[in-house]
């Protein structure tokens, strides 16, 4: 995927290692997360042939992950889809069994009431795990660290097709945490795109990606 921003050097987002879009222009920033947030035309998405990409379809961004909540929310039908697809033939056989006999209790006991009450059988995988609440774990989440890897896990295992897009970074991760990112990002083989707000002197801290460096002079740097 190549990003356009205005008149500046065109992006390239590939699989190969994660893309790093650092700035120390208030405005330049501005313009990167608004753009990726709202689709505004100052910012542009292509495809390596050059169709244009709606905003939202071609980057999931995540954002901030020291304020992001919603992530239960965000993968949550992605997750139950590929749980389905996981199951074994006996796995799938045991929850039918076992939603039979939820099914058959709940009748008997509405036998109880003198009214013509019955049970709607209703066989859905998606339904029975939404039900069971499915989640993840709390203390694990609290970790930026987990959220970002948890991020690019699901991305692997939903396939999910975008392209993962956060910010801050460097504000929760030191610069170990940084290359296991990174290590995991290329092992993994999901694009994925940071937004930093510092200067070219910070360059060394995000050493083996594809690094974009725009100045306060809106002059381009590719290394």
């Amino acid at each position: 995927m190549r990003i356009s921003y205005a008149a500046h050097q065109e992006i390239d987002v590939s699989n190969a290692k994660p893309t790093v879009i650092t700035t120390n222009s208030p405005t330049v920033y501005h313009d990167l997360i608004y753009g990726i947030q709202t689709g505004s035309d100052i910012l542009k998405c292509y495809s390596d042939d050059y169709e244009t990409l709606e905003m939202d379809h071609a980057i999931d961004w995540v954002g901030d992950v020291g304020i992001q909540k919603d992530l239960d929310d965000r993968y949550n039908l992605a997750l139950l889809k590929r749980l389905v697809t996981v199951l074994t033939d006996d796995q799938r056989r045991s929850i039918t069994d076992m939603n039979n006999q939820l099914y058959t209790l709940i009748q008997q006991c509405l036998f109880m009431i003198d009214l013509p009450l019955e049970v709607t059988y209703d066989w859905d995988l998606k339904k029975l795990f939404k039900y069971c609440k499915i989640h993840f774990n709390s203390e694990w989440m609290k970790s930026p660290y987990a959220i970002m890897e948890s991020v690019i896990k699901i991305h692997l295992e939903c396939e999910i097709k975008s392209v993962v897009g956060l910010t801050n970074v460097a504000h929760y991760l030191n610069r170990q945490q940084i290359q296991d990112l990174f290590s995991l990002i290329k092992v993994t083989g999901i694009p994925t795109l940071l937004i930093e707000f510092t200067d070219m002197n910070q360059k060394k801290f995000y050493e083996n990606s594809d690094f974009y460096y725009i100045d306060e002079d809106f002059v381009d740097w590719h290394a």
